[in-house]
Order: structure tokens, then C-alpha cells, then sequence
């Protein structure tokens, strides 16, 4: 049980990792996309669109993958910390775990069904607003991604103690 706990805790604080990297990677990745792509077609096309359009509708296209990622993440969190928590609390019964790994499961539940859920309809308003002057959703997109940056600090933090408790955890200890 301790090798599956480990292996879906490892999971997890890697997809969280690797999820802000695509994150913040696909918008970069528009600027690179537009400034140096090499492919000849994708240059073409985008100088016949009037200025900035291209990076718009790029911005948009990669909004709308990261609002989908996020919600998918959410949900497979929420698996994870539930197998994560239920082997700790039913199996090792181990009391550090179960506070550890209930507390992440708050956590990512806050994120899944509150965060997350505005964040996408904050961001759907502001797709093809001008932001000068800045919008007025523009502050309340930035205090909820803020928001999720420091659960998800907070989870993350929480899962690399768990995974310290975990392998600290006496082989033939059953209960603490």
C-alpha cells in the first residue's frame, strides 16, 4: 500500500508541476510562434490578418486549452487525493497522512470547485477585450490566479511533507 500511496502521490506533485509549466509555456510559445517561426505557410497567413489579430486569436486558442487542462487536472486531483487519502486513512492509518492528505484534498476541492470554475468565466470575458485601458475583470482575474497559485503552493508544500512522512514511516508501523 505504501508503493501505491507513493506512486499516486508522485503522480501528483509532478502534474502539478508539470501543469504550470504548460501553463505558462503555451503563452509564451505564441510570442515565439509569431516572432521567429520558421514555417513559411503559418508567416504567410499571418501577415494577411490585420495587426495583432493573429496573436489574439493564438491568446485565445491557448486560453481555452489551459481552461481545459485545469478543469481535467482538477478532476483527476481529486482522484488522486481520494486514493491518496483513503490508503492512509484505511490502510497505514497513519495520523500525520490522514491530516497531510485530507488537508491537500481541501485544498484541490476549493481549487476544482471554486477557483477554477471562475477563473474560467472571468477569463472567457476578457478574451477580446481590449486592455488598454485595463478592463474592469482584469483585477478579479489577477486576485484569482493569484488564488490558485498560492493553494496550489500550499498543495504542493503539503504533498513533498507527505512524501517525507511516507518515507520516513517505520516499515511494519500500522498505526501512529
Amino acid at each position: 500500500m505504501r508503493t501505491l500511496m507513493a506512486l499516486l502521490l508522485g503522480g501528483w506533485l509532478l502534474g502539478t508541476l508539470f501543469m504550470g509549466a504548460v501553463a505558462a509555456e503555451n503563452f509564451f510559445l505564441i510570442d515565439q510562434l509569431l516572432d521567429s517561426s520558421s514555417h513559411s505557410a503559418f508567416q504567410n497567413n499571418v501577415a494577411r490578418l490585420p495587426a495583432g489579430e493573429a496573436r489574439a486569436m493564438l491568446r485565445y486558442l491557448v486560453s481555452e486549452l489551459n481552461r481545459f487542462y485545469f478543469h481535467v487536472w482538477g478532476w483527476v486531483q481529486l482522484i488522486l487525493g481520494a486514493g491518496c487519502f483513503g490508503i492512509a486513512a484505511l490502510k497505514l492509518r497513519q495520523k500525520k497522512l490522514v491530516i497531510g492528505f485530507s488537508s491537500m484534498l481541501a485544498v484541490v476541492a476549493v481549487m476544482a470547485f471554486y477557483v477554477t470554475p471562475e477563473i474560467i468565466e472571468v477569463g472567457r470575458s476578457l478574451d477580446f477585450v481590449p486592455r488598454e485601458p485595463p478592463p474592469p475583470g482584469m483585477a478579479a482575474f489577477g486576485r484569482l490566479h493569484a488564488a490558485y497559485s498560492i493553494l496550489d503552493l500550499a498543495k504542493l508544500l503539503t504533498g513533498v511533507w507527505m512524501a517525507v512522512v511516507l518515507v520516513r514511516l517505520p516499515a511494519d508501523t500500522k498505526r501512529a
